[in-house]
């Protein structure tokens, strides 16, 4: 691969990146604030996430293709030896497990967890279940941010060394 495609590799990866992350702070720390003492705040919270459901989904996929390409760029091994013994190949490898969690994480969230509590929450709002869900819910997310954050540091590791 040319420097130049790398370089592109490189700029597509902090966007998407700054995508990803960026949305979360915005859900968390704008629109869920913003939209508490809403009226419609169930029908709010479900349309925007399925509006960011699909721009995470390619943010995650576009984040996976050219992790992959700047890897290969720099010379990564694809052997459980390179992983174990580099330093370089120790921190693309947490890199990688982070990243899986985050779309394990995602898909459990994403696609069941987040509408089956957004489901609830409109059918049946004060029922243990719906809180349950909730919580469970607001948990994942949490999580999958705190590890987006953990990929991006590793990410700049990896990059700029320790």
């Amino acid at each position: 691969m040319s420097h130049g495609v790398y370089i592109l590799s490189v700029f597509i990866h902090v966007i998407a990146a700054c995508t990803w992350i960026g949305g979360m702070l915005f859900l968390i720390l704008v629109f869920i604030p913003g939209i508490k003492k809403h009226p419609d705040k169930v029908s709010l919270i479900a349309d925007v996430s399925l509006k960011y459901r699909g721009v995470g989904a390619v943010a995650l996929t576009t984040l996976f293709i050219t992790g992959i390409l700047q890897l290969e760029y720099h010379g990564v091994q694809w052997t459980v030896e390179y992983f174990t013994t580099s330093s370089y190949g120790v921190t693309a490898g947490l890199k990688i497990i982070v990243f899986t969690i985050i779309v394990i994480i995602s898909l459990i969230h994403d696609y069941y967890l987040g509408t089956k509590a957004i489901d609830q929450w409109k059918n049946q709002p004060d029922h243990a279940k719906t809180k349950t869900l909730r919580t469970l819910s607001r948990f994942l997310g949490r999580v999958s941010f705190i590890l987006a954050l953990v990929a991006a540091w590793l990410g700049i590791i990896l990059v700029r060394g320790w």
